[in-house]
């Protein structure tokens, strides 16, 4: 069980992140984001990166939600483990599931019913409500509810006791995850060399500047390293205390022992943390983000980069009371 002091401070980090981003334009909706100039960095930025990241990764989902799911077609009810501001919950509402998102963040909550609320698709929807509290403590009450369906997106390295937060999810879980422990330093080095050419552009990277020596050269590397895995210059974490609680190993052991593996994709390295910073027009930028996230897992799936994010579908493994 995770300590109520780190969950209140957990909790207080994604407020704030929340709201500066809200308050900055940021729209947090597959169908409806803007291009926001208040990312620097972030496929948040703009549309076409939205689609290409996030709008990937909610169809990857949507796809195994029908094939592996009991009910295949309807009323498939599904809950979502740290839903944020919303954008996953919101959309899969609107293809037509019946859908729960839980939240530690109130403020996180608090936008998602907002933008729900103000839907154009509400009317074509199925039900949607979203909840503020620790999944780990109100788990016996969502149990009164059945969810065919449980996906951590982005969430489940934020538990530290990966058996206990598996325990209690039926049916069908679905996690896609970050796994910075895996960022290698040849990961970083790539990611250093890539940045480093598109400096020669305009833009977020302009004010990169080449290394003198070998060294110089190392050294920007392990910084590129520790901004990967989201650490500062002494290890602390920079998004919140609960981030990266736990790594691939913790993660896909305890989902190992707990489902039975439908599927297990590994996924990309570096695109993600490259593509909001592109300002060679926004067609360009479109083209060349699209080439980046191909080579990034062709690159994975050759072996020349470690492959920092996964992608697994289960189903729970009942066992019978005579052990069977």
């Amino acid at each position: 069980m995770q300590d109520r002091n780190r969950i209140a401070k957990e909790a207080r980090a994604f407020d704030k992140q929340t709201l500066e981003r809200v308050s900055h334009g940021h729209i947090p909706d597959l169908r409806q984001a803007k291009f926001c100039r208040y990312f620097y960095n972030s496929p948040w930025r703009d549309p076409a990166y939205v689609k290409l990241d996030f709008g990937e990764q909610f169809e990857l989902i949507n796809s195994a939600i029908k094939k592996y799911s009991a009910r295949r077609k309807t009323n498939i009810n599904i809950l979502e483990v740290g839903c944020g501001p919303g954008y996953l919950s919101l959309e899969l509402a609107r293809t037509g599931y019946h859908v729960t998102g839980i939240d530690i963040s109130a403020e996180c909550i608090r936008i998602a019913k907002k933008f729900a609320d103000s839907d154009p698709w509400k009317h074509k929807r199925a039900s949607l409500q979203y909840l503020n509290g620790d999944f780990l403590r109100v788990s016996d009450i969502l149990q009164k509810s059945t969810y065919d369906v449980v996906i951590f997106l982005g969430t489940l390295h934020h538990f530290k006791d990966q058996r206990f937060t598996l325990k209690n999810p039926r049916g069908i879980v679905i996690v896609h995850e970050p796994t910075r422990d895996r960022v290698t330093e040849g990961n970083a080095a790539f990611m250093h060399l890539v940045q480093l050419l598109l400096s020669v552009g305009k833009g977020y990277y302009r004010n990169l500047s080449f290394p003198s020596s070998l060294s110089e050269c190392k050294k920007m590397v392990r910084d590129v390293l520790r901004a990967s895995r989201y650490e500062d210059a002494h290890g602390k974490k920079v998004q919140s205390v609960n981030d990266n609680e736990s790594g691939h190993l913790e993660m896909y052991t305890a989902l190992k022992r707990n489902f039975k593996e439908l599927v297990y994709q590994e996924r990309y390295a570096f695109f993600h943390e490259i593509i909001g910073g592109l300002r060679f027009g926004r067609r360009k930028n479109a083209i060349l983000a699209r080439y980046l996230r191909d080579m990034d897992h062709y690159l994975c799936e050759l072996g020349v980069l470690q492959a920092t994010e996964y992608f697994f579908v289960g189903r729970k493994i009942v066992t019978l009371k005579n052990g069977k």
